[in-house]
């Protein structure tokens, strides 16, 4: 796969510029405007957007994501400062920016303390190798059931590695917490999106527009109303790197969103109903353009590797 090194680390710098200089501007001005830091997320986006277009769907997805991610790190601080007022020092800052997926900053404020996290490495290693070694099987095989790579690449990455990363940052004495939880036991939609799922995306997404839009909407309308933010959001992260198949990851967060509009009690039926909706709707999440230029390189990739050993 071939991409231009200069175009993609441009992208990385505009990242990074816009983390550096979001932080600073949030601890002088903790009181701006909402609509300047939102827009502080598509600017920066779009310049990469701009530097990217003429690269790879998985280099576009590369650099985008980075930028999103780095944006949404000073979004999140600023809605922190504004309830709770602790500044990160820099070199705290960093780590929390640049080596955690979280984005909490509660964890990174005071001072560090003993936290338990052997068991963190033992279930992240488990599932890195467990994914790995499927995913393999899965390549070496030439699969072609999406979903089933999928599943794969999430034990491997999100209960794998990031658990990992959290392992390594308790022992290092911050609180950070589990990122992504075992979601075969939910009881609803919303234990899965608020309890179980990136919960680092889920903190930022009620700091940063359920709470805002609560006085307004009211509970159930702000939360919907994080699903509406969230589905584009994913458009950004997926669609936008190939250009192709807009419109479904959002209708997927839609759907999604109605669902935890809807739901009245958790039942072990909604948990069951939540888990085949995410796999039946992951094609819509995905669109087939997604597959075949972000994850069919991955595969690739890996069988390379796999040939080499």
């Amino acid at each position: 796969m071939e991409f231009n090194e200069l175009n993609l680390g441009c992208a990385f710098l505009v990242g990074i510029a816009t983390n550096l200089l979001g932080k600073r501007l949030a601890e002088r001005c903790p009181r701006s405007p909402r609509l300047l830091w939102w827009l502080g997320i598509l600017l920066p986006f779009t310049v990469a957007h701009i530097l990217l277009l003429g690269e790879p769907a998985f280099a576009r997805m590369v650099g985008l994501c980075t930028v999103l991610l780095l944006a949404m790190k000073t979004l999140t601080y600023m809605e922190w400062l504004k309830a709770e007022g602790s500044t990160i020092p820099m070199q705290r800052w960093l780590a929390f920016s640049f080596l955690w997926f979280g984005m909490q900053p509660k964890a990174w404020v005071g001072k560090r303390r003993k936290q338990e996290w052997v068991s963190h490495l033992q279930v992240g290693l488990l599932c890195m190798v467990l994914g790995a070694v499927g995913f393999s099987v899965y390549v070496f095989f030439e699969g072609n059931y999406f979903p089933l790579s999928f599943i794969l690449l999430s034990l491997m990455f999100h209960y794998g590695v990031l658990r990992l990363n959290t392992a390594f940052w308790r022992a290092m004495g911050f609180p950070v917490r589990t990122l992504f939880k075992n979601p075969l036991k939910i009881h609803s939609f919303r234990e899965f999106w608020g309890a179980k799922w990136n919960l680092g995306y889920s903190q930022m997404m009620a700091r940063a527009v359920q709470r805002p839009l609560l006085p307004k909407l009211g509970p159930k309308g702000a939360i919907f109303a994080v699903f509406l933010v969230s589905g584009l959001f994913h458009e950004f992260a997926i669609t936008v790197p190939t250009m192709k198949g807009f419109g479904g990851p959002f209708l997927f967060f839609v759907g999604h969103g109605v669902a935890v509009f809807l739901e009245k009690k958790p039942h072990r039926f909604l948990g069951l109903l939540c888990l085949a909706s995410l796999v039946l709707g992951l094609p819509f999440l995905f669109p087939a353009e997604f597959v075949t230029g972000i994850i069919e390189p991955v595969e690739n990739l890996w069988q390379l590797w796999f040939n080499l050993l």
